[in-house]
């Protein structure tokens, strides 16, 4: 994929996140605005094409959440890159847990989680599980 940054995003940038966040800004805004998780993108030139949501909790926890890389660039490296991402900003900020939920039925991020050391913790509906990792 070339050159990349992953750069941490503000109310501003969510229009230019479109293409890989399918669902409405309301989301992201209500999080940007509220201060309630960090949101981040993948960037490479002026296109952003995947991100993903961090929650710095208390109590060395953190949770990654709302993950997504575009779709005609899935398989490039790029889900990995935005992971090992956020597992490296966890460390930074001494988070020893991080937590994900993920569809059951996605199995190719299952398989990246459980590649970088996430197991499963527990079903948290008929249709979505709990993964976990601990990493310090």
């Amino acid at each position: 994929m070339g050159e990349y940054e992953i750069v941490e995003l503000t109310l501003t940038d969510l229009v230019r996140c479109s293409s890989f966040w399918w669902y409405p800004n309301a989301r992201l805004e209500e999080f940007l605005k509220s201060g309630s998780r960090k949101v981040f993108a993948y960037k490479t030139g002026e296109e952003y094409v995947g991100g993903c949501a961090l929650i710095i909790g208390q109590n060395q926890n953190g949770h990654f959440s709302d993950f997504f890389v575009r779709e005609d660039l899935r398989g490039k490296g790029i889900g990995s890159r935005i992971l090992e991402f956020a597992i490296n900003r966890f460390k930074e900020k001494n988070i020893k847990t991080i937590r994900l939920h993920v569809l059951k039925d996605n199995q190719s991020a299952i398989r990246l989680y459980t590649k970088y050391g996430f197991t499963y913790l527990e079903d948290i509906t008929p249709e979505k599980i709990a993964m976990i990792k601990n990493i310090l």
